[in-house]
């Protein structure tokens, strides 16, 4: 589905419009850098913000009004910015790099901070239950209408290939027996991460980080 453009639509609208979106959108954003929080420890404000998004934005796609983006925007961002918050990113960072992804990975991204803080089950991809980590891979995309393998090698293997560098919120994260979502920023990957933990916002592993591959389900 083709939708129209809120960058392009700003400019139309003129500077000072686009202004007063930009404050609101960006209302309450905290300082661009905070100290490491333990994991999880923000785990009630990121699902709360992350579900508001997800209901943002699915009015802003069935309306493609403005007015709904700029909604669905406050909360992506503000989903974003406690996302970049207990692994001392840049929350300016964090906020630019998923507002610069596609929808389809925008979406995906929120549906797995929707489900921080759920158990890891193995084998299992159940809504506020519990997931392994092609299990919440599989969930997070799904949202966005695209279907993935349960198998973390062959969801890897379907994706294209894409640099480090030039990896967006939301494309897959893959080492033998793993697989992660990128956020987008340094090495921060929401996952759900193995038996007797959750999904959890994360960085890649210091022993992982040179060997991890990085995918775009769906380019």
């Amino acid at each position: 589905m083709t939708f129209f453009s809120p960058h392009t639509f700003l400019r139309a609208l003129g500077t000072s419009t686009a202004a007063v979106i930009a404050v609101v959108a960006f209302a309450g954003t905290a300082s661009a850098q905070q100290s490491e929080l333990a994991v999880n420890a923000l785990a009630a404000e990121i699902t709360t913000e992350a579900d508001l998004a997800v209901e943002a934005y699915d009015v802003y796609i069935e309306s493609e009004g403005l007015v709904d983006y700029v909604m669905y925007a406050k909360h992506r961002i503000a989903t974003a910015r406690l996302a970049a918050r207990p692994l001392g990113y840049d929350e300016f960072l964090m906020i630019d790099a998923w507002s610069d992804a596609s929808l389809d990975h925008q979406r995906a991204v929120l549906a797995a901070m929707t489900q921080i803080g759920v158990p890891y089950r193995s084998h299992a991809s159940v809504e506020d239950e519990g997931f392994d980590c092609s299990g919440l891979t599989s969930y997070a995309w799904q949202a966005s209408g695209v279907e993935l393998n349960r198998i973390s090698g062959d969801q890897i293997r379907a994706a294209t290939r894409v640099d480090r560098d030039e990896a967006s919120a939301g494309d897959l994260v893959h080492y033998p027996g793993h697989v992660m979502m990128y956020l987008g920023v340094g090495d921060a990957v929401v996952h759900s991460v193995n038996t007797g933990r959750t999904v959890e916002i994360d960085t890649i592993s210091k022993t992982r980080v040179s060997r991890v591959t990085f995918g775009n389900p769906i380019d």
